[in-house]
């Protein structure tokens, strides 16, 4: 049953939320700028981009990707050089987070989504995801595309909350083999046909299964989101339809979904900058 306090509650703290979102991105947006970190907005973001001038708007996320170079780069300087209200939340800064991405968060809001374990004690204020990319196969790329999304929905699943049953069990040994199994044979395929003209996400965050012709990335340029410029593929239309298709078909008003459980911009308010 929907309560539709709280979808009205959900509703009403988006776009505020999306706002928090753009400050964090410009926080990143310096670091990499004083640093010469290459970074590009990624996925349904550069798709806002393209499509609305800004966010979807029922879009509750922002991503970010950068080669894997500049995102080790990018981890080692922002822990710190972000802004004392924001957290860089990895693995290692978090050790109890359930996400194996990179996020930055903002420390004074709260968001939760059905992935999120809400006994742990990780930070859960708003975010951005930051993505890495590597060099990827170049022959049977849409076999390579499949195998990635594997390994990402095995991880995702073996990272889930388990309940005690018959069920559990089996998901456990399923994806523990899977898992493995399908990143050896992205591996090899990569180490026996790469050749540095195809880039990819790495797979564990893989949703998507696309492997990109790296000068549909590069060279980078910008792009217009929420009023700023911003870093961008080199084809944005061709990354996009790479990604999703026709990219340009606006989805039915059912599946314009929020899709975090709730957002709280903000938590204390805080005295205005002199």
């Amino acid at each position: 049953m929907e309560n539709s306090f709280l979808e009205e509650y959900r509703q009403k703290s988006l776009r505020s939320a999306q706002l928090k979102m753009l400050d964090i991105l410009v926080a990143v947006d310096k670091i990499c700028k004083t640093h010469q970190i290459t970074y590009w907005i990624e996925g349904g973001t550069l798709l806002g981009a393209m499509r609305h001038g800004g966010f979807i708007p029922w879009d509750d996320d922002l991503d970010i990707s950068m080669m894997r170079s500049d995102y080790d780069r990018f981890i080692e300087l922002a822990q710190k050089e972000l802004p004392a209200t924001m957290f860089l939340q990895t693995r290692a800064t978090d050790p109890l987070t359930v996400f194996r991405a990179c996020k930055v968060r903002d420390l004074n809001s709260y968001i939760a989504d059905g992935d999120d374990n809400n006994s742990m004690k990780y930070q859960k204020g708003i975010f951005i995801d930051v993505f890495p990319y590597d060099v990827a196969p170049s022959k049977a790329r849409r076999l390579m595309g499949k195998v990635a999304r594997a390994v990402c929905i095995a991880d995702t699943a073996l990272h889930k909350t388990h309940c005690y049953s018959w069920h559990s069990v089996f998901a456990l040994f399923y994806f523990g083999l899977k898992r493995p199994l399908c990143r050896m044979v992205w591996k090899v395929a990569k180490s026996l046909t790469a050749n540095g003209h195809y880039l990819a996400i790495d797979p564990y965050f893989s949703w998507c299964r696309a492997i990109h012709p790296k000068e549909n990335i590069f060279p980078l340029t910008e792009i217009e989101f929420e009023g700023r410029l911003f870093p961008a593929p080199a084809r944005s239309a061709d990354y996009l339809a790479t990604l999703y298709g026709d990219w340009k078909q606006v989805p039915p008003k059912e599946k314009q979904q929020i899709h975090s459980m709730i957002i709280v911009p903000q938590l204390i308010n805080q005295p205005a900058e002199q």
